[in-house]
Order: structure tokens, then C-alpha cells, then sequence
């Protein structure tokens, strides 16, 4: 066991009823409540990041979507009163004089009229009557508001 020095002072004790020690000064308490640390935070850290998430929460969907969402694409047709731009393909139906008629893949007839200037080719030049029905052809030309085609060329094969 260890002895004290007589000469050590014993203190009060700091939270006795009967300690004659006065309260710290305003001014003291004051300086100290200035100098203590502040909040990190305040409305203003709040808002932006309140705004940060939702960026972040975008952009993640955005970044989810182009990884795994699907594309569901509509074909492009044409309405039914736009006639054909430039020509047409299809199956002859029937060759009447210089008419010729066409069945196309969708099972629509077009009407073809040619002229002493269009070229008829079925492996070589040949005649508008030696188009066969059922037989394969290409027409180019033009096509009027009916839809109506002004064959240029017509090549079978």
C-alpha cells in the first residue's frame, strides 16, 4: 500500500450543493457556445442531396434500360393511298394489249401500263405477250395519284 504525502490538498468535489464556487460569467458561456462545433448539415445540405438522389435514381433507370429493356419497333408500311414511288414487283395476273396486270406479295393487283418505248426482258429483250401468267416480273417507272404504273422497264426472269 501506498502513502500519501501530508502535504496533498484534497479539492471539493464539483457537483456538491455546498461549494462556494460561483457559475461561470455570460460572457464565458457565450464565447463557448460561439466557439463550440456547428451542425454539418442544414436545409440547403438537405435539398441538394435530396436533388443528388433523384439524378442518380435517372440515370440509374436510364442505365437499366439500354442494359436490359427491349426495343419493340412497328415496321414502317405504306397507307393505303400512297401509291407505289417507283415501280413495282409482283406475279403478271394477266397481259390484256398493253396492260399488264400484277399480283405484288400482298395480294394486291397493281395495273401496269407500258408503251412502243419500255423494255420487256425476260432473259433477253423480248415482247410484252411473252409474259406468261404467274410468271415473276419487275416493273420501273412511275406511278400516278390511282396508283396506276407507268412502266419504264419491265424485266421477268
Amino acid at each position: 500500500m501506498t502513502r500519501l504525502k501530508d502535504n496533498t490538498e484534497v479539492l471539493p468535489r464539483t457537483g456538491d450543493s455546498d461549494s462556494d464556487t460561483p457559475p461561470p460569467p455570460a460572457e464565458l458561456t457565450e464565447a463557448l457556445a460561439e466557439a463550440a462545433p456547428r451542425r454539418w448539415w442544414n436545409r440547403t445540405t438537405l435539398v441538394l442531396a435530396g436533388v443528388a438522389l433523384l439524378i442518380c435514381g435517372f440515370l440509374g433507370g436510364v442505365g437499366a434500360r439500354e442494359r436490359w429493356g427491349t426495343t419493340s419497333a412497328a415496321p414502317v408500311t405504306a397507307g393505303p393511298s400512297m401509291p407505289p414511288a417507283a415501280g413495282t414487283a409482283g406475279k403478271v395476273k394477266l397481259v390484256d394489249g398493253t396492260t399488264l396486270y400484277l399480283e405484288t406479295a400482298s395480294g394486291t393487283t397493281v395495273t401496269v401500263r407500258t408503251s412502243d418505248t419500255t423494255t420487256v426482258k425476260v432473259a433477253q429483250p423480248a415482247a410484252l405477250s411473252s409474259l406468261t401468267a404467274g410468271q415473276q416480273v419487275t416493273v420501273q417507272g412511275s406511278a400516278d395519284a390511282e396508283g396506276v404504273v407507268t412502266a419504264t422497264s419491265v424485266t421477268g426472269g
